[in-house]
């Protein structure tokens, strides 16, 4: 039974062309944002393809990092994370702190920022695609 419901979920699938227009200068923030706009379509129903028939979605992203504290040593250890992703006509945003005690852990918290502002759209973005898909919302 789970097996006809998912053949049938595909042959009425809705195809999605997502063009990504994705202008950081890191490439892990390129392509984190890539996968989860891609997962995200994915789970509101829609088919990844670009064909004739297909919905034409331009994805752009950015992101920035401004300080917001500094140690009683005179160095920045927190920092604000902002991300901001427009599909189509929507855009979606927020903010994240993060700190960076010491040199010594790199990225890690920086990445960590990230995926929790990724986590944060998460809904909003599923929401728009799922209204896309039902015909609730204009593209």
């Amino acid at each position: 039974m789970l097996l006809v419901f998912f053949l049938l979920s595909f042959l009425f699938a809705k195809e999605l062309c997502l063009d990504f227009n994705i202008d950081t200068e890191d490439s892990y923030v390129n392509k984190r944002i890539a996968q989860y706009v891609e997962r995200f379509a994915l789970e509101s129903g829609f088919e990844l393809s670009c064909s004739e028939k297909s919905l034409n979605l331009s994805v752009s992203a950015s992101f920035s990092e401004r300080s917001v504290a500094i140690s009683p040593k005179q160095r920045v250890s927190t920092y604000l994370f902002s991300l901001s992703i427009r599909i189509g006509s929507e855009s979606f945003s927020t903010s994240v702190p993060y700190s960076l005690p010491s040199g010594a852990l790199g990225e890690l918290p920086r990445r960590k920022a990230l995926e929790e502002a990724i986590q944060r759209l998460k809904l909003p973005i599923i929401k728009y695609f799922t209204e896309l898909y039902a015909g609730k919302r204009e593209p």
